[in-house]
């Protein structure tokens, strides 16, 4: 017998009220839904059959009364109704809502859905994840299979089809595989990004200007940190009194906690141009042209194409590659500890394994702030020994004699013109000794 009365639930007090045979009427302080309960297996579960007012009791009876048919024939009423939520879902659907779910803590989350939009969805994003086959897959991934992108395309795919998996029994989980074991092995050529040989870096320093480009890429060449880092870096992150710059958790690639960068005085100094330019809030580098707010992540490779800087084979070099630069030239020049190198461009293994973790919890702060000192010494020795010479032969023009205003170079010019008179008169001079003789 039903327990309660339409007229009656908007003034129950918060708590759950039964109305009999599973359902509950769930009032909160704010807002109220519907619960039908009941164990299938000996497993009690929950299902959800909407929010009061929207489904009213009666509509919320005959919810619960479809879903104890499911149940007394042995089937469970969640799965049941996912899999008619997930009848016929496309696989492009399906993948923007895997995208939405799992890749947003992704340093560049856009890459994910646009290698699908430009790769996938054409292809099979229309067609129902269900209904999808191996040959529909093979017909497009086979001309590309051995590319560098499938590597990632294989499991992005892979992903969504197990995403929809688990709520429609009709998906086909191990489709990928069996496209793969008929495609065979991807015989993948991994390319490196391409470098400025770190010979050339300190040639790059000098020729970078102080616009936003020029500013964000000094401090990408300084901190050997990756592109995103520094595109989307805001004031918040950096404490100038201990300086350090604290990149948050999620955004380092496999990095799942906070990355410190120590700051050297070059940084800072970059730091302070950027915000006498464009002030210090929000982010670091901004652009009003860009729908971010930010610098793009391309604006460095462009100038590094725009004005042809090149790696060691004559590929136009990549912004990404500037990690490499430092890497090398740590590893030759410097010849450090190879963990300490690998930390210092973040990436993983330079922490180590788990158990190293375990004990080693320091994050070597100071050993890194003394290498990427290092660094910046050398980056900016090009420009130090051409403003030394500049200075020099400004100072060539300084007057020295005030009576005849004659400068420093006319001085030095008059110096060297009367010793080669000198040189000669001697010369003369022992010739008539030797015709004389």
């Amino acid at each position: 017998m039903p327990n309660l009365k339409a007229a009656e639930l908007p003034g129950l007090p918060p708590k759950r009220h039964h109305d009999g045979s599973g359902l509950y009427f769930d009032k909160k302080k704010r807002g109220a839904s519907w619960i039908y309960k009941y164990t299938l297996n000996g497993t009690a579960r929950e299902m959800g059959l909407g929010k009061y007012p929207e489904v009213t009791l009666a509509a919320a009876r005959s919810l619960a009364a479809k879903a104890r048919a499911i149940k007394e024939e042995g089937r469970d009423p969640i799965s049941e109704r996912s899999t008619v939520r997930r009848k016929g879902v496309t696989f492009e659907e399906a993948a923007r809502e895997y995208w939405q779910v799992h890749c947003q803590h992704y340093a560049k989350p856009s890459n994910w859905i646009r290698g699908m939009e430009l790769n996938v969805f054409p292809h099979i994003g229309r067609k129902g994840v269900a209904d999808l086959t191996a040959d529909d897959l093979i017909k497009f991934l086979k001309p590309i299979w051995g590319q560098e992108k499938t590597r990632k395309l294989r499991q992005w795919i892979n992903a969504v089809v197990g995403y929809v998996s688990v709520d429609d029994p009709r998906v086909d989980r191990d489709l990928m595989d069996r496209v793969a074991n008929r495609l065979g092995p991807q015989n993948i050529e991994h390319e490196n990004h391409p470098a400025v040989p770190w010979q050339d870096a300190p040639a790059l320093w000098c020729a970078l200007q102080d616009t936003t480009v020029g500013l964000s890429m000094k401090l990408l060449m300084l901190t050997a940190v990756r592109v995103n880092c520094v595109t989307i870096a805001e004031w918040s992150e950096f404490d100038f009194k201990e300086k350090v710059w604290t990149i948050p958790a999620g955004r380092v690639k496999h990095w799942k906690f906070a990355f410190r960068v120590p700051l050297t005085g070059a940084m800072i100094d970059i730091l302070r141009t950027a915000r006498r330019k464009w002030g210090d809030t929000g982010y670091v580098f901004p652009s009003k042209a860009a729908d971010s707010g930010h610098l793009s992540n391309n604006a460095h490779r462009l100038w590094l194409h725009k004005y042809e800087w090149r790696d060691t084979d004559g590929r136009l070099a990549s912004a990404h590659g500037l990690r490499t630069t430092f890497r090398n030239w740590s590893d030759d020049v410097l010849r450090i500890d190879f963990m300490l190198g690998e930390h210092i461009i973040q990436h993983m293994k330079g922490r180590g394994d788990r158990d190293q973790r375990a004990y080693l919890r320091t994050d070597q702060l100071e050993r890194r702030r003394e290498v990427l000192e290092q660094w910046e010494t050398y980056l900016r020795s090009l420009a130090e020994e051409r403003y030394r010479r500049d200075k020099e032969r400004r100072a060539l023009d300084d007057v020295v004699e005030l009576k005849t205003g004659r400068t420093k170079r006319d001085v030095l010019k008059w110096v060297y013109e009367d010793s080669r008179d000198d040189r000669w008169g001697e010369d003369v001079g022992v010739v008539e000794q030797e015709q004389d003789g």
